[in-house]
């Protein structure tokens, strides 16, 4: 008989399994665990769920793990955007944004997140990204504009890429940003 999925058996860190604990989460929903250990395991991933199923944390879990390995490891020392989550709306935007925020709730002096979707104008954006938080979560056409004002750049430094919601990214007319942010 196969043990029950747990979090703990993933090889978390410590301070996630403290957020996830903390959250009130016993056991991974079916998306996280066929997809946290895939993307642990640094494999690109296309999933699909149901709303309330859990993929915010699917993606968000390995994403932030990865970060903070790379931060343990003596070779990084340089402070760099290495996570990009794009999605189409800023109210999207900002509920990721909040899920990280209490995933990283014990860890957040090491992780840093920066939410670009919102309506605030750019150059009050400008700051927060010169300081190159570890995960950025944008709109494509926010996220583009950012890369062309020299605000922010991911060229040398981005790591891990997720497309939430990739379906209306692409309905939503941002096909060509899209294009021009990976391509």
């Amino acid at each position: 008989m196969e043990p029950e999925p747990s979090f703990a058996h993933m090889g978390l860190d410590g301070r996630l399994l403290q957020a996830i604990a903390e959250l009130g989460w016993a056991k991974p929903t079916l998306i996280q665990e066929k997809a946290i250990p895939l993307a642990l395991e640094g494999k690109d991933l296309l999933a699909r769920a149901r709303t309330g199923s859990g993929k915010t944390a699917a993606y968000a879990i390995p994403l932030l793990q990865h970060l903070l390995q790379v931060k343990m490891s003596p070779l990084v020392m340089e402070q760099a955007v290495r996570g990009l989550v794009l999605v189409p709306t800023k109210e999207l935007g900002q509920q990721v944004l909040q899920m990280i925020r209490q995933l990283t709730a014990y860890c957040s002096r090491d992780v840093r997140v920066a939410d670009v979707s919102g309506q605030v104008d750019m150059s009050a954006q400008r700051p927060i990204l010169m300081e190159k938080p570890d995960v950025v979560v944008g709109t494509p056409s926010r996220v583009l504009a950012h890369l062309q004002g020299h605000s922010l750049s991911l060229r040398h430094s981005l790591e891990v890429l997720v497309l939430d919601e990739a379906d209306l990214l692409f309905s939503f007319g941002f096909e060509e940003d899209l294009k021009n942010l990976l391509w």
